[in-house]
This record gives C-alpha cells, structure tokens and sequence, in this order.
C-alpha cells in the first residue's frame, strides 16, 4: 500500500517502484504500441489486425445490399481482387493460420483457466468461430481450388438464403464480437481513445447491423427476381461435407488437446505446491512453480489488476516484491519494456511476466476491486488500493489568522465549527466524500462511486452551495469579526490512489480513506491561487471540460506547476451565478456507500 505523508496536500509517493502520478503517469499506464510485448505477442496482434481489415471490408461489401444487390456485387470486384489475389492470399491464409495456432499456444501456456469475463467471452468466442467458419471457407476456397467454382455473390446468397441464413448471421456476429473485444482492450491503453469512444462504440455497432441488413437484403432480392442455378454438383458437395468434418476433427482435437494440458498440469501441480505467496494482510496461498504470479493470484481469487489481460502492455498488475526467498529471474525484454517506461525500481515486476520459483511477498501496486466470493479482508476495495480518476476539491477559509486575532476562543471554536459543518455537509449533499479537515481546511473528493463527468458536475454544483455558505457566514459572523468570511476553493481533475491508510497489517481494522498522487498537489495548488487572482474558485479546464459546464464571467489564465513541462490552463471565478451544468448533480446521499 501507498505511503502517506502526512501534510495538507497529500503525497504522490508510492513506495519504490509504485503507481507513477498525474498525467504523466496515466499515460505511461495508458500508452500502448504494436512494438510491446513479446515477439509473439506482436505477431499475434499483427494477425488479428489483418485479420480484422479483411473482415471490415467484407462486412462494408455485404452493407452495400441494402443499396442494392449491384452495388454489392461491384464493389465484390474490388475485394476479390485484394483477397483473392495471390500476395492477399497468402496474407490472408498466413495470418489466419498464425493468429490461431499463437492463441491455442497461449491457451495452452494456461495454468488456470480463472480469467476476468472480457478474457472468457473472447476466448470462447475464437473457440466458436472455427466450428461455423470452416464450412464457409470450405465452399468459397475449397471448392474454387478443387473444382474452380466461382464463389460470386449470386451463388453464395442462393447457397445461403434461407435456410443458412441463421448460421452466416451468427458467424458474422461471433466474428465482429470477438474482434470488438480484442480491439477495445487494446486501444484502451491509449487516451485517444478514450476521447473517441463514443465514435468507436458506434462505429462497433454499425458494422455488424448494416452488414447483416446488407446481405439478407441482397439475398432476398435474389431470391425473389432472380432465378440462380447453384453450380455445385452433389458430389463436390459430398467432397465440401467430408472435407468439413475432417477439418473441424483437426480444430477441435488441437482445442481438446489444449485444454487437457491445461487440466493435466493443474491436477499434477495441486500434488507439487511447494512455494508460498504472501500478499498484503497476512493472505498466503501455496503454489507450484510454473504458472505466472497473476495465474496464481486468480487461481486463489486474489484480486490483481491486469487492464490488457497479461499481455505485458499496460503495467497495471505491477507487484513490489517485498520479499524474496530466492534469486528472480531478470525480467523479459517485454517485460523489461514495460518497467523502464514507468520508471518503476528494481524490486517491482509485472505479475503476468513473474514466473515465481520461490516463495515471495508482494504488494499489488494497481489492485482491483475482490468478488463478493473472497475473504473478508479481501472484500472492501480501498483496503487494497484504487487507481481511479476523482475530482479532488481543497476548501481553506481565507485570512483565517486575521480574522480570528483578538478573539474569544469560544467566538472562534464556533466559526469555525460552524463553517466547517456547513461547507462538509454542502459537499455530502453533492454526493462528494469529505477525506480529512486540515486546520480551517478541507479536502474532499468527487467521482468515486460513479465517473469524471458526475464527479465533475458534482463538485461544481458543491462549489455554488459553498459559496451560498460563506455568504451565510458573513451575513451572520458578528460585529466582533470585522473583516468579511472569504473562502477559497480549488478543484482539479486526474488518476489518483484511494486507499485506506493504516489498513494493511491490521485484523480487521480499517484506515482511513484517502487520495494520494499528483492530482492532490495540483488540487491544493489551485486553492492557493485564489490569492494571486482575488477569486473564490480556481477550476481546472479539465474539470469544466468533464462537467461540459460553462462558467460565465471566469477568468481564463495558465499557471506553470511543478514537475509539469506543459502549463495548466485553469479558469479563476469570482461567482458561480453563471454556473451551467447541463444536467441537475444533485446526488444527496450517495457518498454514504463509501464507509472509511
């Protein structure tokens, strides 16, 4: 678990080696290039690639069915003429044959077959596609080199329609499917993304619907005006149904093959635990060596982060090894890879990568939230670690020293008991999580228990209602106090660590809940800021941009932050009564699920 330095901003250490801060660090986490990973890896993705145009320009060709069938079968020339060319050929075949036998490779690698949903539904998805693509493959590629029949659009849609209309539908989808899911985790490594998901997921439900549109379209117009002759004599339908069953027996038997060496070497190695892995709290679980430290962990429902499912790109199941009963194997190049670019220490390695044959302690630096189904201690999310973007917000009241000089200690106790009931019951009332008074200040964090763009307009909307408080007081302070009740509010936007501090060794005991990272310093920064502009808030732009508020009569301006190479814009507001948020933020009450 992150250290926390004690002091009104937080600290973005993590211990040697631990989860890198601010936007550097997001995008170090987040960055992914095809040159990441081993060489299988690479070549995997490479196929899947290829694999993946090809698929994309034949579901863009059936889309133009719902055109017309003409415009389908012309727009076909140029797709035969890609494909069914020799180079494309090749290409096709190559990648086909490559990305499959590198998936049952990695399949077969498995010591566990306990795998997060997105990994299971693509795994069983590719397991699914050869069973209703070999007899498509088998009539356009087996017949036309056997017996040079001409798989044109005409005779494809009269061989299909109707009676396999079902199976073709259902391929088309299970295809799309698991390239959707193979695609998404990893491009999801890049902030692009991220900017354009809405566009991708779109884009990911187009394809699929007017491509099937497209051919059933076309193959009921054939059907209907057109009278086709099937040219497929029964007996090389014979060849094509006997050429299917032996292909499909070689499939599946490489399939059934795959997964009995992955049940063979699980059942030998519950006979051969003969190393020890302890995690945070005390947890050890006995192992075998083989398996990866990420295998082990899911094999004994630890949780452990893995954003790209063990491929060694997103350095999210980074482990510190606090403790080693023997010598580590040096990372892998890939591996190797990884940690340079987050800069991470020496006694941190990804989990994916980690091959233990000794006993270990290991501290998950990037945890996951457990499944209702581990222990108790494994059970509250925070207890491990939550790497998350969160709105975080600084409240301090503003000449706290002045306007409390010469007063009674009663006077004094009361404002500022008073405003601190009030400015934390404001931010409760927006749905923010109150995480600690520091003197006359506050820092409290939006976007926990939902997204950026809630937490944004939460924290926004907590803004306003803190300033009807300090309109309040002052109205209400007294003759005593002579200078105006002012207050200053900073809020940025950013990855930070949620953890509960003090946890970690404890029976049972929770620490409190807190934000660690350089969100926290920058959110403080901001507050102090208010001096420098005579404001009562200081808002990142990436805060506004989230909410997409718009705050009329803020001051736009760039501040230089330290360790930052690029300036932060950030808009200075002296009143929120030009706030716009563009829906109602109001969330009373959900911050009481987050129990610290």
């Amino acid at each position: 678990m992150a250290e926390n330095v004690p002091g009104k901003t937080g600290s973005d250490k993590t211990g040697s080696g631990g989860p890198t801060s601010g936007e550097a660090g997001r995008n170090k986490v987040r960055k992914g290039t095809i040159g990441q990973g081993n060489w299988r890896q690479r070549l995997r993705l490479v196929s899947g690639l290829i694999l993946f145009v090809f698929c994309l320009s034949h579901f863009s060709n059936h889309a133009l069915g719902v055109i017309s069938f003409e415009a389908m079968d012309r727009a076909s020339i140029w797709h035969y003429a890609i494909w069914r060319s020799l180079p494309g050929e090749v290409i096709l075949i190559a990648a086909a044959l490559t990305h499959a036998g590198l998936a049952l490779w990695r399949t077969g690698r498995r010591r566990t077959l306990r795998m997060s949903r997105w990994e299971f539904g693509q795994l069983a998805l590719g397991l699914y596609i050869p069973w209703l693509l070999i007899p498509h493959v088998t009539a356009t590629m087996g017949l036309a080199k056997e017996f040079g029949f001409s798989p044109t659009y005409e005779q494809m849609l009269t061989i299909l329609w109707p009676n396999l209309g079902v199976n073709q539908s259902v391929l088309l989808l299970v295809v799309w499917i698991h390239a959707m899911i193979g695609l998404h985790f990893w491009l999801r490594l890049y902030p692009l993304y991220h900017r354009l998901k809405t566009a991708a997921a779109a884009f990911a439900l187009a394809v699929p619907v007017l491509a099937l549109w497209g051919w059933i379209e076309a193959a009921r117009r054939v059907a209907l005006t057109r009278g086709i002759t099937v040219r497929i004599t029964p007996e090389q339908m014979l060849w094509s149904g006997d050429v299917v069953l032996q292909a499909r027996a070689v499939v599946f038997g490489l399939i059934a093959v795959t997964l009995l060496a992955i049940l063979i070497r699980y059942l030998l190695g519950l006979r051969a635990r003969s190393l020890t892995i302890t995690y945070p709290g005390g947890l050890a679980v006995k192992a075998q060596p083989g398996p990866t430290l990420l295998e082990i962990s899911r094999m004994n429902e630890v949780p452990v982060a893995s954003v790209c499912g063990g491929r060694a790109r997103c350095s999210t199941c980074r482990v510190k090894v606090l403790e080693d009963g023997g010598s580590l194997a040096a990372p892998g190049a890939a591996e190797a890879a990884v940690l340079a670019r987050i800069g991470a220490g020496n006694d941190v390695r990804l989990a994916c990568q980690l091959r233990p044959e000794h006993s270990l302690t290991v501290q998950p630096l990037v945890p996951v939230k457990a499944s209702s189904a581990a222990g108790e201690h494994l059970k509250d999310a925070y207890y491990w670690g939550v790497e998350q973007d969160v709105v975080v917000m600084f409240v301090d009241l503003r000449n706290f020293t002045g306007i409390t000089e010469s007063q009674l200690a009663y006077d004094v106790v009361h404002l500022l008991n008073s405003y601190l009931d009030q400015a934390s019951n404001a931010i409760r009332a927006e749905g923010g999580y109150v995480d600690k008074f520091i003197g006359d200040g506050i820092m409290a964090i939006f976007g926990m228990d939902s997204n950026v763009t809630t937490g944004a307009r939460q924290a926004l909307a907590a803004c306003r209602r803190i300033e009807a408080v300090m309109k309040a007081l002052d109205a209400e302070k007294g003759p005593q106090f002579k200078d105006p009740i002012r207050l200053g509010i900073g809020l940025h936007l950013g990855p930070a660590i949620l953890g509960r501090i003090g946890a970690a060794g404890t029976e049972g005991g929770r620490g409190g809940l807190t934000a660690l990272g350089d969100v926290v310093n920058t959110a403080s920064r901001l507050e102090t800021e208010n001096k420098s502009h005579d404001s009562f808030l200081v808002v990142s732009s990436d805060v506004v941009d989230a909410a997409q508020a718009v705050i009329d009569d803020a001051k736009a301006a760039e501040i230089k932050v330290r360790g930052k190479a690029r300036p932060l814009r950030i808009l200075a507001v002296n009143s929120l009564d030009g706030l716009v948020l563009p829906a109602a933020s109001n969330a009373a009450g959900s911050a009481a699920s987050l129990t610290p």
